[in-house]
C-alpha cells in the first residue's frame, strides 16, 4: 500500500486577498524543484486558487493563464522573493532585465535560474544600461535595481493591465515585439500619480513569456516610463 504525504503551504497575497491555501504533494518539493526542470516545470504554470476548496494547481495555456500568471509574479516581485521568481526563469533563454522599452540586447543583464541567485546572496552591483537624460550608467545591486526599474510602483493594482498590446508609449524607440517575436507579454500601467505633472510620471511593467517544453516561462521583464 502506498501512502502519499502532503503539505499545506501557506501563500500570502497571491491574488491579493489575503491568505491562500494551496495543496501540493510533498514529493514535488522532496529533493529541490529547481534541480529537476519537470518540477519547476509545474510551479512555472501552476494557477494558485483564492478559493479555499479548490486546492489544487492546474496548468493551461490560453489568454487568462499569461494574466493569472503575471498575478503570481507580481506578488512574487512585490514581496522580494528571489528564490521563488527563478523558479519561472526559462531554463535555456535565462531572463533579461530592461530598465526602459528600448531592449538593447548587448548591454541588458541577462541571469539564469542559477546566477540569479548567487548574485542576490553577493550583493554587487552590476551596469544595468544608462540612465535616461544624464546618460550615467546605472550601477545597481539586484535589491535596489528592482526598486528603480521593476517593483517601482505597484504594479498589482495597476490602472490598467494588457495581454499583447503595448500602452505606455513615451520617446524611448519600443522594440519589444522585434526582440520578443512571437512571444507573449503582459504590461501593467499607471497613468500617472501626480495631476499636476500632466502624465509625465506614468509606468508600467511588461513581462514577456515563452514556451518550454509546453510551459510558459519569464524570458523578459522590461520597466517603462516617461523619459526626455
Amino acid at each position: 500500500m502506498k501512502f502519499r504525504t502532503k503539505i499545506i503551504l501557506i501563500v500570502v497575497g497571491l491574488l491579493t486577498i489575503g491568505l491562500v491555501w494551496v495543496e501540493i504533494d510533498l514529493r514535488q518539493f522532496a529533493d529541490g524543484i529547481n534541480a529537476d526542470p519537470m518540477r519547476r516545470d509545474s510551479l512555472a504554470n501552476a494557477t494558485f486558487f483564492s478559493d479555499t476548496s479548490q486546492t489544487k494547481i492546474i496548468a493551461a495555456d490560453n489568454d487568462m493563464t499569461f494574466l493569472v500568471l503575471t498575478k503570481q509574479i507580481l506578488t512574487i516581485l512585490k514581496s522580494k522573493n528571489y528564490k521563488m521568481l527563478s523558479y519561472f526563469i526559462h531554463p535555456t533563454i535565462g531572463l533579461r532585465f530592461s530598465p526602459y522599452a528600448h531592449i538593447d540586447t548587448t548591454s541588458d543583464i541577462t541571469f539564469t535560474t542559477n546566477n540569479f541567485l548567487d548574485k542576490t546572496i553577493q550583493q554587487n552591483k552590476f551596469n544595468w544600461g544608462s540612465y535616461d537624460g544624464s546618460g550615467d550608467k546605472i550601477l545597481l545591486t539586484i535589491e535596489n535595481y528592482f526598486k528603480q526599474f521593476v517593483y517601482s510602483a505597484d504594479f498589482l493594482n495597476a490602472d490598467k493591465t494588457s495581454l499583447n498590446k503595448i500602452i505606455g508609449v513615451g520617446n524611448s524607440s519600443n522594440n519589444l515585439e522585434t526582440i520578443y517575436k512571437n512571444c507573449n507579454f503582459t504590461e501593467s500601467y499607471f497613468a500617472g500619480f501626480d495631476k499636476k505633472l500632466d502624465g509625465m510620471d506614468w509606468c508600467c511593467l511588461r513581462l514577456v513569456y515563452k514556451k518550454y517544453n509546453s510551459k510558459n516561462y519569464l524570458i523578459g521583464i522590461v520597466h517603462d516610463q516617461w523619459t526626455i
